[in-house]
């Protein structure tokens, strides 16, 4: 009986470690690496960022293993359809365009996009304002779209990041840029200064987190993890603690 007994623990301890480790799935989360507040690069290489804490404190909560990788904005969605990685935390605005090749979840947060120039060099931002003009913005974005769609007669210059969109507006290769640029103001690292001018333009229905089509149940997961966070204060904290206004 002791021998039978042994081997019935021994198979029940089995079943229930092939439970946890079916449990504790592998995801891959991916953004590039570039946004702040939402996604930086540190020195060592790793990422930090409102967005990384948001993923992080999810695949707690799912009882994921997670790990980040980054990918140019631009190719980014391409890559996630080619199964590059399972899922995108980048700070994404979400949009019809989006949606015919991706699905999101519930949004996390909202931004509004701004022109910025160089301290006293500020410009009319109207259409006509900025018609013959070049106006920088990062490509494969809703600000490309928005400034494509709205100002016809100004020219678009695409970049791949905001740190080389905004270095080239500190030396006037482009007259104004035109994102999220907030975290670019001020007196931050070499060169003029940088301004916000005209009012804030919300050029997507918020920040998503985006799935491919068929990963509707991860989707659904992560949307209920984000419900217990804004419940339990979490989604608040990591909004204070990053200075991204608490979404509602």
């Amino acid at each position: 009986m002791k021998t039978k007994f042994h081997v019935a623990l021994i198979a029940a301890l089995m079943a229930s470690s092939g439970a946890t480790v079916a449990a504790a799935r592998d995801l891959v989360l991916a953004n590039e690496g570039g946004f702040p507040p939402y996604n930086m690069t540190k020195a060592d290489g790793t990422l930090e960022g409102f967005d990384i804490d948001i993923g992080m404190s999810i695949c707690k909560i799912i009882g994921a293993n997670c790990t980040w990788v980054t990918n140019e904005w631009s190719g980014i969605i391409p890559a996630l359809m080619a199964r590059k990685f399972d899922v995108i935390i980048g700070g994404m605005g979400i949009t019809d365009e989006r949606r015919k090749t991706v699905v999101f979840s519930e949004p996390y947060a909202r931004t509004y996009s701004f022109f910025g120039v160089v301290e006293g060099k500020e410009l009319d931002v109207t259409p006509k304002g900025l018609a013959g003009k070049i106006v920088g913005v990062q490509q494969g974005t809703t600000n490309a779209k928005f400034i494509e769609a709205n100002y016809p007669d100004t020219k678009l210059q695409l970049y791949p990041s905001m740190d080389t969109l905004t270095a080239d507006l500190k030396i006037g290769r482009v007259d104004a840029v035109f994102g999220d640029v907030e975290p670019f103001t001020g007196d931050k690292g070499d060169g003029p200064k940088l301004v916000e001018i005209g009012e804030p333009v919300a050029v997507s229905e918020g920040i998503g987190i985006a799935f491919r089509p068929d990963d509707i149940s991860l989707r659904d997961e992560f949307n209920k993890a984000l419900g217990q966070m804004k419940s339990d204060g979490t989604w608040k904290a990591l909004s204070e603690k990053w200075g991204i206004p608490v979404y509602e």
